[in-house]
């Protein structure tokens, strides 16, 4: 599944909806930096993406940001 949402986004397509499948798959890949690129990307596109919030928060969090994540939150 993540081969091919990089190939959608190598190939021009970027959205929110790429962008959470992205950064949930580099976060159930454990790779919470690469995750929350990819989210911060998402919310970027679309601010009200509330599941988008979330799950960049627990990138942040588990890429040792707390910080971050408690505003991702918010």
């Amino acid at each position: 599944m993540l081969e091919s949402l990089e190939k959608m986004l190598a190939k021009g397509v970027d959205n929110s909806l790429l962008r959470f499948g992205l950064g949930k798959a580099y976060l159930d890949a454990g790779n919470p930096a690469l995750a929350a690129e990819h989210l911060q990307r998402c919310v970027e596109l679309d601010p009200k993406y509330s599941a988008a919030w979330k799950l960049l928060g627990k990138a942040l969090l588990d890429d040792a940001q707390p910080g971050a994540a408690r505003k991702a939150w918010e």
